[in-house]
């Protein structure tokens, strides 16, 4: 059974780094896609578009940009050899972690 990998205390940030990391040239298919799904539904938007901009920055900055990060803590290892130039080996993100018996 594989151990279980908790953070042990939180990463160290660069400003620089996070963004990089966030990806943001990625957000913008999903939040294109969120768009259409409102505008294909067929439904009057009417005064609802502060949810409309709020499903819009769910889709971009937050799901996309925040499963972007997660892909490149698992890679970290990979990244490290193939691509230093990558946030996380090159600002030298800190991802602590301590393993539960």
């Amino acid at each position: 059974m594989p151990a279980l990998v908790i953070p042990a205390q939180p990463a160290r940030r660069h400003p620089a780094a996070v963004l990089e990391l966030l990806k943001p040239i990625t957000w913008f298919a999903p939040m294109w896609a969120f768009g259409c799904g409102v505008v294909s539904s067929g439904r009057p938007v009417g005064g609802r578009w502060a949810l409309v901009l709020a499903g819009v920055a769910l889709a971009g900055p937050l799901v996309c940009g925040t499963s972007q990060a997660v892909n490149d803590c698992f890679d970290r290892h990979v990244d490290a050899i193939d691509e230093p130039s990558q946030p996380i080996p090159y600002y030298g993100i800190i991802i602590p972690t301590r393993r539960l018996r």
